[in-house]
Formats: C-alpha cells, structure tokens, sequence
C-alpha cells in the first residue's frame, strides 16, 4: 500500500518542499486556514502507513483529476439550482480546492497553475456580474442565484487560495485579491448586511466566508467583520457575526433550531471557520467557547439520527440525508481533533469512509489505525431548542443504544423559522433501522433541473409544511396556527416531562396551547420494553385536547410497509376515489377508503422488512377511520404515493386518543418461517382522563394488563398523586408511573 500511495502521490524533493511550504514576504507560512504547513509534512510522512488516509487521498486525486482533465470552464452565471452554469460553478470550487491540497502533498505545479489560471478567470469575470438573473431569492448572488451559494464558494476558495498563496507572483496574488476576493468579502458582508447580520445558517456561511477569506490574506480586518458583524446606521445594538451565530442559533443541548438537516449543513462553516480560528488565534480558544457548544452541536446532530444515519426529518428535510455527507465528514474529523477522548466518534468516521486531508483528518486516521475506535451509542434523549433552551425540545427515545433498537421521536420545539413545518406533538416510529410512522420531509428534488429548478416545490408549501402531513393532531381539517408562520414563530411547546432511566419504561410529554386556538393539547409517548407480556416492546401513544367549544379532530399516522389486517368495517373506493379536503394539504390525501370501528378496539396489523407492527387504538362509537394515500392534485408527480391511516372524531370538546403501537415478530426470508405475527396486546382503554390525570390500560391475550398514569397539572418528580377509579386506588409518585399486574 505504501508503494501505491507513493506512486500516486510522487517523491517529493527537499527543493520543492521549500519552494511552496516557504513563508511568504509577510514571513507567515502558508498554508494556515484548516490546512496547514506543519500538517501537510506531517500527512506526507504518514502516507502509506494509514490506509484510511491513503483512501482519502486517493478520492480526492480521482475526484480532482477527472474534473480538470475538462479543462478550465468559467461560464457566464445564468442557470437556477440544478443548471449548467450552477453545477459548474459549484464543480470548480470543489476542484480547485482539491487541486490546492493536491498542490501541498505533491508539489506537482500543474495543481498550482489550475488553481491560479482558474481563479485569474473569475477575477477577469467577477467585476462585471451584477445580481444573478435568476431572480428567485431574497438575496440574489453574483455566480449563483443566491448568496448562500456565493458564501460556500468562497468558504472553499478560500482554502484554495491559501494553499497556492506562495506559489502566486505578487502581481497575481494583487488581480486575484483586489479584483475577487476582497470585493466578494464586501459584497457578502457590508453590501448583504441583510444576510451578513441575520442570525441563520445563510449567517453562518457569510460569516465563516468571510473570516475564511481574511485569513488567507491576511487581512484581520475581514476577520473580525466576521466574528462581530457589520455595524451599520440602523444598528440596534443586537448580537451579529460569528460569536452571535454561535450564541442565538444552538440550544445549550446543541440543537439548531430548523432541524437536523440544515443543522447538518450549518456544521460545515461553523466548523471550517472555528478551526481557521483555532489554527491563527488559538488564544480564542473557540472550541471552548459557550461550554463547549461546538462539540455539543455535533453530538447532537449525530443523535438526531436512525440507525442507518439518516437524520430525523424534522422540517423541511430531505430523507436520503445522512452522517455520510462531506458536511459531517468535516465536523467529526475536527471536533475529534479538538476533543480526542471522544472515541465513539471514530467509529462513525470507520462508517463514512473517509477523512478530510488536514490535521484533523490525519489524527483521526491515526487513532483508527491504532484501533482506538469505540462503538456508536445511540442514546435517549432530550434536546431543548432556543437559544436558552426555553423554546420547547425534541424528545428521542430509544429501546437500546444499538443498531437494532425501536426508535420513538417527537418534535415539541418551536417553528424552526422558514424552513419549519406546522407540525407540533407530531412523532416518528423507527424500528431495526427501519421507518415504521414516517414523516414526510421536504418536496424537493434539490440540484434536479426538472422539478421547480432544484428549489423547493409548490407542494413544499400546499403539502409537505401542513400539520395533515404529520403524525399529530390537526383540529377542524386547519393546519396549526391557521398556517400564519408569523404566529407559529411567537411561540413553543412546553416541555412536560422527559425521563429515559428506566430499564423497562421510557416516556415523554409535551403541552402546545396555543397552535389550536384556544384549545389546549398534550402527547405522551412512551416506549415500553417488554419481555413479560410476550412482545418485544411497544410504544403508548396518548394525546389529549380539550376546549370549550365543539370541533372535529383527525389523527393521521403515515406507515410504511404492507397493510396485512384491519378489523375495521370499511368501503374501498376502488373504482373512484375522492380527496379528504380542498385546502391545507387535505386537497393531496386521497380518501381509498373509509369506514367505522366494528368493536371498542381499531386494530391494524402492517409488515415492514421482516417484522410485524400491530397499532391497537381505543374507539369511540361515532368515530370515522380513513385510508387515505399521498398524491392527489398533483398534476407533475412530484409527490411520494405514501399510504397513512386518518381517525377522525367530530363534535368533541375534551377528547383523548390513544393508540398502541406493538412491534412483534419476525419472518425469515431464507426459510420463510414467520414466528409472532399476532401481537399481545388485546385492548386499550381510557380510565380517567381529566385535567388533573389520563390513566390508560392495555390488556394482553394472555389476561395480563398494564395501567399507564399520567400526572396533567403537575408534573414536579418529588410531587405524590392519588386518586380513585371504580373504587380501586392508584397512587404514585412523579409525573408518571407504570402500574404491571
């Protein structure tokens, strides 16, 4: 392996090692943004000896190379997302970037003369670009059509540059900075000062592009316009710049409030600029900064994964989306670096296969090759959103820290500004790496010229954001908050109670009182593990709402898998079908069928990869049951034919659903033995529910019950409850207990 690496790479001389490692006429080495000059001799005296590095090494020349055998093309910007001139620009920045590092590790010049004839193009080109003529963002850019994009390639470019700098004549290097670089800076920060001083992840990419650029040149002015912001006439003394992006944006759990897929986006700059940061003023002592805030953001991201690390969908998210993404290779190499006792985090790197060439990327080669690597542990959880961790949470709870564990979420956070979905108390199902109650995510085909141009769907908005779309409540067929984003964004959910330490019972609560109007709303979910009553365990899901007034509620959950079974009476409209509605995402639900519960129980039996999955749910006598179907009123077919089931209830002020979800059984797909396809449980029913306490139980086929009691006004651990039911006692202790019989 040694001798490939070498022959890929080459021999480098002492010679050439001086001429682009030498320090330049400031006296300053370069490179020294995230690259840097002692890291480049250290990966060269480790290549052939690290096989993960090796690899990467190898990636990147085969990316890079191929790229540049195309020849340099610096097109006129004039396409959307998804388009020729976008793609270009966005391949160029990649490329040059590798070339840069390319140009450090083998000191071929062919790689420095890419990089320097490329960028001598756009600095040719760059001075006679106005606003992008695809005019569809608020923020129009140069290159692309907005600026989020024009930050990214200068995050790149950045490295690039500085990894070439000394290569560079002096009258180059005075073209590229006077006529790109600076003015680039100026227009993303003080002429953008409405995206430069906006705390958000396109913040975040101005910020970090910004400082990136003035690390580079050297110029600490750029640097710290991007650690505090621009101050301009109308300035209100608010927070701006990095260290505010840093303060506002991440709850003290580390979670970003828009979700883990853009949070996973937002790591890549607030990672590569606090490294540039760490490696030029570690004075700074960034990764310290806000108790460790940048560590936590990390970890958090990674457990707002499914065992197969693909995030949870919360938002506007696409589902394919995973730990694998170059954004999370960046952010685990480096806070590895920063935080090397963290040895569970090599073993996600052993997942996604590659490290980034920088010194954060060669400590953590090394490490796994010295078999230091620790296993995942997917944990329990809660994740508390706002910036003072005040803004509701999201809850994630597991049946065990491995690969295999059931996996139960509910997001009871606050909107999650524009990319958030009308989607409160609404939860997800996983199960063996599975999706069991999905989410629907995001409608978009990001980067597809053919769907809107890459940018997100008119179904994006009709669909996908409506409260219908999730697994929660949605009261008179209206989407939460009427659909006002204005008003979703005044208020949270409130957290109720959380507790992930017991062996047997894991279980959350949440309240929402204001996306109902004047009814109030809480879930409790709880995911019990179970040996005793014969399955291997099972989610509680209770969801109550009480108001003045008389409305119609329906409850939809989105599965996935083959329906097998349902005792309901139902139609099916197999020769026509209607939709549900006409407005707030009703009008994309075809109605398949309908009908009514035969008995006190509604029970459904569906199959998904081997497993079974029994949904039992109390019933009233007037209560409606529909299967429904993703799609209708879709005229470009851009919507996902995803099959749900809807309980609706009408003319109820105080009402509680309650639904068990039991995961059972398994088929062998090798012997096609099935064992356990009947679940256990045998009926729910509602005890008491009122203000004060809701007190379920769920019997077994074997007689066997378990009464689940949950405390509604006071939910203090130390608090003691009791109360009556047809003259039998339950008393307990804390917000919840789980009486077994």
């Amino acid at each position: 392996m040694k001798q490939k690496v070498l022959n890929i790479i080459g021999i480098v001389t002492l010679g050439v090692i001086l001429s682009f490692c030498a320090p330049n006429q400031t006296g300053e080495m370069n490179p020294h943004v995230v690259l840097t000059a002692q890291g480049v001799s250290s990966i060269k005296k480790e290549l052939g000896r690290l096989p993960l590095l090796d690899k990467s090494v190898e990636l990147l020349k085969a990316e890079t190379e191929g790229d540049m055998e195309l020849g340099i093309q610096v097109p006129v910007p004039k396409d959307p997302a998804g388009g020729y001139t976008h793609n270009r620009h966005k391949q160029n920045y990649t490329t040059m970037y590798g070339a840069g590092v390319l140009w450090q590790l083998t000191g071929e010049e062919r790689y420095a003369e890419f990089v320097k004839n490329m960028l001598l193009k756009y600095a040719e080109m760059y001075p006679t670009l106005g606003d992008h003529p695809v005019n569809k963002s608020y923020a129009p850019g140069r290159i692309f059509w907005q600026q989020l994009n024009d930050a990214v390639w200068l995050v790149y470019t950045s490295q690039a540059y500085d990894c070439i700098k000394n290569y560079l004549t002096v009258d180059d290097r005075q073209v590229i900075e006077s006529q790109l670089l600076i003015p680039y800076a100026d227009f993303l920060s003080i002429k953008s000062t409405h995206v430069f001083n906006r705390v958000h992840n396109h913040g975040v990419w101005a910020a970090a592009a910004v400082g990136m650029v003035g690390y580079a040149m050297d110029e600490d002015e750029l640097v710290q316009r991007a650690l505090y912001g621009v101050k301009t006439e109308s300035y209100d003394g608010k927070p701006q710049g990095f260290y505010a992006q840093l303060d506002l944006l991440f709850s003290p759990d580390g979670y970003y409030t828009e979700g883990p897929y853009y949070q996973r986006y937002a790591l890549l700059p607030y990672m590569l600029f606090s490294q540039a940061i760490e490696n030029n003023n570690p004075e700074y002592k960034i990764f310290e900064y806000r108790n460790q805030i940048l560590k936590k953001a990390v970890l958090a991201t990674l457990q707002m994964t499914n065992t197969d690390g693909k995030f949870f969908p919360f938002n506007d998210a696409l589902k394919y989306m995973s730990y694998n993404a170059p954004e999370l290779v960046n952010a685990v190499d480096i806070v590895y670096n920063a935080f090397p006792e963290s040895k569970e985090l090599l073993s996600i790197v052993k997942e996604q296969g590659e490290v980034v060439i920088s010194p954060a990327g060669l400590k953590v080669a090394q490490d796994i090759a010295k078999g230091q690597a620790k296993p995942f542990q997917w944990l329990s959880m809660e994740l508390r959103d706002g910036a003072d961790g005040m803004q509701g949470a999201v809850g994630i709870l597991r049946g065990n820290p491995y690969k295999n564990a059931p996996c139960v979420t509910m997001k009871y956070a606050s909107q999650g500004m524009g990319h958030g979905h009308y989607d409160r108390l609404g939860i997800m199902l996983y199960d063996n790496g599975n999706e069991i109650l999905s989410d629907y995510g995001a409608a978009r085909y990001v980067n597809v010229v053919y769907k809107n141009g890459g940018r997100y769907l008119p179904e994006n908005s009709s669909w996908a954001k409506q409260t219908v779309a999730h697994n929660t409540l949605v009261m008179d067929q209206m989407s939460q908050f009427g659909g006002d984003l204005k008003k979703a964004e005044k208020t949270a959910a409130q957290r109720w109670f959380f507790n992930a330490g017991n062996d047997h019972i894991s279980i959350m609560s949440a309240k929402e009182n204001h996306a109902y109007g004047s009814a109030k709303a809480q879930r409790t979910v709880a995911l019990i593990k179970d040996n005793k009553h014969n399955s291997s365990s099972f989610v509680i899901d209770v969801f109550r709402i009480e108001d003045d007034e008389k409305h119609s509620y329906d409850l939809p959950f989105y599965y996935k898998g083959q329906l097998l079974y349902t005792n309901a009476d139902y139609l099916s409209y197999t020769d026509q079908r209607g939709t549900m509605g006409k407005d707030f995402g009703y009008q994309h639900l075809w109605k398949e069928a309908e009908g009514k519960p035969s008995v006190e129980n509604f029970q459904s039996v569906w199959y998904n990869n081997g497993r079974f999955y029994t949904m039992t749910s109390e019933a009233m006598p007037d209560d409606a049951i529909f299967f429904t179907r993703i799609g209708a009123n879709d005229p470009d077919f851009s919507l996902r034919n995803e099959p749900g089931f809807m309980f609706r209830r009408e003319n109820s002020a105080a009402t509680c659903f309650v639904n068990v979800i039991e995961i059972h059984g398994n088929k062998n797909f090798n012997t096609e033995v099935v064992e356990s396809q009947q679940g256990s449980v045998k009926s729910v029913h509602t005890l008491l529910n009122n203000q004060d306490y809701t007190i379920i139980e769920i019997k077994t086929v074997k007689t066997s019950s378990i009464v689940l009691a949950i405390a509604n006004a006071k939910s203090d651990p130390s608090e003691e409850h009791s109360t009556n039911i047809a003259g039998k006692q339950y008393s307990w202790k804390g917000p919840f207990f789980l009486f077994e019989n």
